[in-house]
């Protein structure tokens, strides 16, 4: 079979075609890209530029870091091509995730953009009530209050504490589940365990007593110490992991109604050694 030579007419017309085709491809090409580059380069144009960050609601966690990570994530271009900054397009996801990843204290967080020029960051902080203190309370006094970690009201270790001496906040020593030497992150004790224990302590505390710090055991023993007088040391009282929390409160709030009882703890407060609470139905006492 014979190949039939194309005419050169038609072949005129399918290289014209090709032709246009390419120029065509071209012209579109150089379009595509013009509006691109138009597109980078208006993206930066400063009327369009979030370039202030204002921040509210914050007590212990720095302005100023809170503004340099927000900078940080708006500095640069997406694709080498388009301004972060722009109000249209800046990172608010990718915002809102480091803040929250960077300050652990940041409880609730809001990211708004006011304007075409400003974010305004609104931080809630975690209420740092309490303090994890590490497994056991230092031989030297002196060392009280130091490597310390703000724990919230559900028992979540979340910020690294400066020092505080003195009582300031209501210490705990105990072993957790985690990495001891960077506790960040973890749960003291589960969250329903944390809230007996301190309804159990706000009980002691209605008594008349002024706790300072529990101290838990390997063996599952509680000391929860009491504020001390002057030099002398301080008191405690004592209970154990499988205690009823609730039954063993109230055993002690009917022995302190006993006015003997009462009486006697509190006129020899001074030489209270411990009161302990871990044998059902009884409240053994002692003095120094």
């Amino acid at each position: 079979m014979k190949d039939i030579p194309t005419p050169p007419r038609i072949a005129l017309i399918k290289h014209n075609r090709k032709v246009m085709r390419l120029r065509l491809a071209i012209l579109f090409s150089l379009l595509f890209v013009s509006i691109i580059f138009a597109l980078s380069y208006f993206s930066s144009s400063p009327k369009i530029l979030i370039n202030k960050v204002t921040v509210s609601g914050n007590s212990i966690i720095d302005t100023k870091d809170l503004e340099n990570n927000v900078n940080e994530k708006l500095s640069g271009k997406y694709m080498y091509l388009f301004a972060r900054a722009n109000f249209l397009i800046y990172p608010h996801k990718k915002i809102y995730i480091s803040l929250i990843a960077k300050f652990p204290r940041i409880e609730k967080l809001k990211v708004e953009r006011e304007g075409m020029n400003t974010i305004h960051i609104e931080v809630q902080e975690r209420a740092g009530s309490y303090l994890y203190c590490g497994l056991s309370i230092p031989e030297n006094k002196k060392d009280i209050g130091e490597n310390c970690y703000f724990v919230n009201d559900d028992g979540l270790i979340f910020d690294k504490a400066p020092y505080f001496s003195g009582d300031v906040y209501f210490k705990y020593y105990t072993n957790i589940k985690g990495d001891a030497d960077n506790p960040l992150g973890s749960q003291m004790f589960t969250t329903e365990r944390f809230h007996e224990l301190v309804r159990f302590i706000d009980g002691v505390t209605a008594l008349g007593f002024k706790p300072a710090y529990l101290v838990i055991d390997n063996k599952g023993i509680y000391s929860l110490y009491l504020k001390s007088t002057g030099s002398n040391s301080n008191p405690k009282i004592i209970f154990k992991e499988d205690n009823d929390l609730a039954n063993i409160i109230n055993n002690f709030s009917t022995a302190m109604s006993k006015k003997e009882f009462t009486n006697e703890i509190k006129g020899k407060y001074d030489t209270l050694s411990y009161i302990d609470l871990r044998f059902k139905n009884k409240v053994l006492y002692k003095f120094e």
